[in-house]
């Protein structure tokens, strides 16, 4: 027996005492394996905190639907082969769908100052819309906002030398003071943001202080944030055309659309608009 190796019988280790192999250390207490021992059932381990796996989960797999090879596309699978999308619209950047049907992403710099010019465009429809809905729905509930607070009304009051009125109290900005309000502002926001004058890692989406209440810290939530801004933002600019149409034709604002369509859904929609049966005062 002082001859014979570790051997394995059955799948279980065998230590023979005479081996040379083991026989210069101490002897060690050893667990006797019965044959059917490994298939009794053993105890289930521990499972992890069910929030945390299923947070981990949840974001991979909401991470896969705009990210990557298999995300979503702009037409579903049956209508559209992924074949068929352009081999540079890879999924790396949110909102990609695999549309662009001009192809002026082909050269990486032309993708990279498309995109640039989509997500600011994006960004200032979200703040025109808002600063289009918001006044409007104000003065309509008994906020002084001015005399309509229509956004093309305002507009209307610059031009004729007039000043802003919000709450009831009159700031004194005409049309000279806001043009140069906006040439300044925005004007210095888009020169920092081109020459990268505050030395951002990311100049589309820098962070830092502006995220101040650190909604994406985390890169997973930054990148699901990240789609969720351009889809707001490509429906915010699409909004804005749908605004500017609505007061050409009606001669209101959009909330003043919005009530008078909720108020009778079927005589006031599109269609009762362009056929002419419902009431409309154009007056751009």
């Amino acid at each position: 027996m002082a001859a014979l190796a570790p051997t394995k019988m059955l799948g279980t280790r065998l230590n023979f005492a005479g081996s040379s192999t083991y026989s210069t250390a101490a002897p060690k207490a050893q667990k006797i394996v019965s044959l059917f021992d490994r298939f009794k059932s053993k105890p289930a381990p521990k499972a992890k905190p069910a929030p945390v796996a299923s947070t981990a989960v949840g974001i991979d797999d909401e991470l896969a639907k705009w990210y990557g090879p298999d995300r979503r596309i702009y037409l579903p699978n049956g209508l559209l082969d992924r074949d068929e999308v352009p081999e540079y619209l890879n999924g790396e950047v949110p909102g990609d769908y695999g549309y662009d049907p001009f192809g002026l992403g082909k050269k990486p710099e032309d993708f990279a100052k498309y995109q640039a010019f989509e997500l600011i465009h994006a960004r200032w429809a979200m703040l025109g819309a808002a600063g289009f809905i918001i006044p409007e729905a104000l003065n309509k509930y008994g906020a002084n906002c001015g005399p309509e607070a229509v956004w093309f009304k305002t507009g209307a009051l610059l031009l004729d030398g007039n000043t802003l009125n919000y709450f009831g109290s009159s700031i004194p900005i005409n049309l000279i003071v806001a043009v140069a309000a906006e040439v300044v502002l925005v004007g210095g926001a888009e020169y920092y943001r081109i020459t990268n004058g505050l030395d951002f890692d990311d100049k589309l989406h820098p962070g830092g202080p502006f995220d101040p209440l650190g909604l994406a810290t985390d890169p997973d939530q930054a990148a699901l944030l990240k789609v969720k801004e351009i889809k707001n933002g490509r429906l915010a600019m699409f909004s804005m055309l749908g605004f500017f149409i609505q007061a050409y034709v009606t001669g209101q604002g959009p909330y003043e659309n919005l009530c008078a369509h909720l108020s009778d859904p079927f005589g006031n929609n599109l269609l009762t608009v362009i056929s002419g049966a419902a009431e409309r005062t154009p007056s751009l």
